[in-house]
């Protein structure tokens, strides 16, 4: 027979069970409020970033600069609203005297066209409590510059759909509703997608998180169709486009050849458009703040993609040819006008519908390696920026369709 479990045995493991439950209860605590600090520090980094941009405009007038970044955190951080407001210039604070606080320099770096923002936000602790921590402080960076910047050669008449992306930039094969992935921004048949894929189409394209009626919290627009301006919303194209896409590409890699294949054809490889570029992998960049699966996928996906998938590179250097035809954008699109951040894939609809732009890819058109290959798969590979990403003729990139400036001190482009 076993022993008896004595009086004083049984206190000591009553007492190792309250120790059990009260660590098992403080890493709750800490799980619930670090998710909570992350969603904080998202969109303080949104509101930090738009509020140097909405500033920085107004350089060399400090003070118009600093009063326009400080309504725009009164606009969309309420809770600020009425702090007090001291000047230095060409520095200022924003305190609610709570702990929340904005620092703001209107001569970042004394180059006198750089702002930099600076925001504190202290938050009451969910559970944290239950182990002594009563608040969460988040503190999140931005600066920005009225450097000259260029965009590269416009956007694709192509979409994306949400989550991980293939770099198929038109596969009929693949497709069973009608639809190859062909968009219609600003018009829609034949010779108006054959114009928009050898040029790229230029205009004022914002992304759209939420309710189809309600405005972004990001750029402030509600849904607005693509034949306005800025515009978020595209029509598919479901036309048999097949041809007019061939076409297209000739005309678009033939109009500054450097290689002759069977025609002027421009074949330059990914490491003469961006000298010195990294796969994501191997730049060791770890997941950034704004980043979201229902987006992009998984950060570590995007790692580990390579052909004849679109592999994930990295670039944050000079030389960068900015106009190079192998160069565009592609917007990421969903059939629900509704969606936002957290939601499905989605599939592509049937016939001619609507799409909501959520986000944008810049990518580099991988293949056709040759002109003989047009007729075949066309595969992108796609492309992050770092803060030092500047074009080969001085000018700071700019993603189209970015809502925070390249040099706004983010690692890499900004949802």
């Amino acid at each position: 027979m076993g022993a008896a479990l004595g009086a004083g045995d049984r206190g000591i493991s009553a007492i190792w069970v309250v120790m059990v439950l009260f660590f098992l209860m403080g890493a709750a605590a800490l799980a619930v409020d670090a998710s909570g600090g992350y969603g904080t520090a998202r969109t303080d980094q949104n509101t930090a970033d738009l509020a140097c941009l909405a500033g920085v405009d107004e350089l060399p007038d400090q003070t118009t600069a600093i009063n326009l970044a400080v309504a725009y955190i009164d606009a969309n951080w309420p809770e600020m609203a009425g702090s007090t407001l001291t000047l230095s210039l060409p520095t200022a604070t924003y305190d609610a005297g709570n702990g929340n606080t904005v620092f703001l320099d209107s001569d970042h770096g004394g180059s006198g066209d750089s702002m930099y923002l600076r925001i504190t936000e202290v938050e009451n602790a969910s559970f944290g409590k239950v182990i002594g921590q009563d608040t969460i402080t988040v503190t999140q960076e931005a600066a920005c510059s009225t450097k000259e910047v260029k965009t590269g050669v416009g956007m694709l008449p192509i979409g994306a759909l949400t989550g991980p992306w293939s770099g198929d930039l038109f596969d009929c094969a693949a497709k069973v509703t009608g639809n190859c992935g062909a968009l219609a921004p600003d018009s829609n048949g034949a010779n108006a997608y054959r114009d928009a894929v050898a040029n790229g189409i230029v205009g004022n394209f914002i992304k759209h998180h939420g309710n189809k009626n309600l405005p972004d919290g990001d750029t402030g627009y509600a849904t607005i169709d693509c034949y306005a301006n800025p515009c978020n919303v595209a029509e598919t194209e479901p036309g048999n486009m097949v041809g007019p896409w061939h076409q297209a590409l000739t005309a678009r890699f033939s109009n500054n050849g450097v290689c002759r294949e069977m025609g002027w054809f421009n074949c330059d490889p990914i490491s003469t458009v961006f000298p010195g570029v990294q796969t994501l992998a191997a730049s060791g960049i770890g997941e950034p703040a704004w980043w979201d699966d229902s987006l992009y996928g998984t950060f570590a996906a995007a790692k580990a993609s390579s052909a004849p998938n679109a592999t994930h590179y990295y670039f944050n250097g000079p030389g960068m040819k900015c106009d190079h035809s192998r160069l565009a954008t592609v917007p990421i699109v969903n059939k629900d006008l509704d969606w936002d951040l957290g939601d499905g894939k989605g599939t592509w609809p049937n016939g001619r519908k609507d799409m909501k732009l959520i986000g944008f890819y810049t990518i580099y058109i991988r293949e056709p390696s040759a002109i003989a290959g047009i007729p075949g798969p066309i595969d992108a590979d796609v492309i992050w920026f770092g803060p030092d990403t500047v074009c080969e003729s001085g000018e700071a990139f700019q993603p189209p369709g970015n809502t925070v400036a390249a040099d706004a001190g983010v690692k890499l482009v900004s949802p």
